[in-house]
């Protein structure tokens, strides 16, 4: 389900009219639409670990090299999750502001293991110390990726205007010149490729927020419109049967079986749990 079929959606529930151009429209009520899924949809993404959002990392380390790059589309990472691959042993941390100190800043203490730390606001954010002697080893992580949304589908035979996005087969791609693409979908994760008509690159960067009315959520639609008709039924005084948080956390006990996920309201004298989500409430 797109962007402009959810603000559509919620505004024809809550009974509103908006444009049928969503990401330009500056009329007041689609614009408040627009704005709400846009958060809503952050919202979903920053409350858990979805497993949709996991990605993996890796760094080559370099003889008097620190600090290394990022992931461009990097936004938190997993725990325990750094590794040497090349000697085998597991990179700790991240180092703590007093062994940052202790090791760092005032050589109090060494280490035979290799640390990390995010760190500053550079491009290169993760150190590594001791800093590496000798230049090859690879370093591997797991992280999650700031991708939210999504382009919609490549498609053959369509029109993309410069600067667009597409999405085929798990890779995000931009063009620059656009124009009409042709038969061949794009499926390198490096680099540049035509389709025949339109040359894509591969995009590996963040795509946090819908940057076009096609543009579809990572998550499952109906919570997002459920939780952007709350939000606009809680400024504009409608009344709705609150829901979207439930939803949510059931929408995630799914993408994780055999975990249980507390999901229900505040009072607990009824507890039951059904597809790993322990719902907790009382009986009407």
């Amino acid at each position: 389900m797109t962007l402009a079929t959810i603000v559509a959606n919620v505004a024809a529930e809550a009974g509103y009219t908006v444009d049928t151009n969503i990401i330009n429209s500056t009329e007041v009520t689609t614009k408040q639409l627009r704005t709400m899924v846009q958060r809503i949809n952050r919202e979903m993404g920053e409350k858990y670990l979805w497993p949709i959002l996991f990605a993996s990392g890796s760094f080559t380390l370099t003889a008097g090299q620190a600090t290394y790059q990022l992931p461009s589309a990097f936004s938190m990472y997993h725990y325990n999750s750094f590794w040497n691959s090349s000697t085998r042993w597991r990179v700790l941390g991240p180092m703590s502001e007093q062994e940052y100190a202790e090791i760092i800043g005032y050589g109090l203490n060494t280490t035979v293991y290799q640390r990390f730390q995010f760190r500053g606001l550079s491009s290169n954010q993760i150190l590594i110390s001791p800093t590496p002697t000798t230049s090859g080893d690879v370093i591997i992580f797991e992280y999650i990726a700031e991708r939210y949304a999504r382009p919609a589908t490549w498609v053959t035979g369509t029109n993309y205007a410069a600067n667009a996005y597409t999405f085929y087969n798990g890779n995000y791609y931009q063009t620059t010149s656009g124009g009409i693409s042709g038969a061949t979908p794009p499926t390198h994760t490096s680099g540049s490729v035509s389709d025949g008509g339109v040359t894509w690159t591969y995009y590996s960067g963040a795509y946090p927020e819908f940057l076009a009315d096609s543009d579809v959520s990572v998550f499952t639609e109906k919570t997002i419109e459920q939780g952007v008709l709350e939000r606009f039924a809680e400024i504009h005084g409608l009344t709705v049967v609150p829901k979207f948080e439930l939803q949510m956390n059931e929408d995630f006990s799914k993408q994780n079986p055999g975990k249980i996920l507390y999901a229900g309201g505040f009072n607990r004298n009824l507890i039951f749990a059904r597809d790993g989500v322990a719902t907790f409430g009382t009986f009407i």
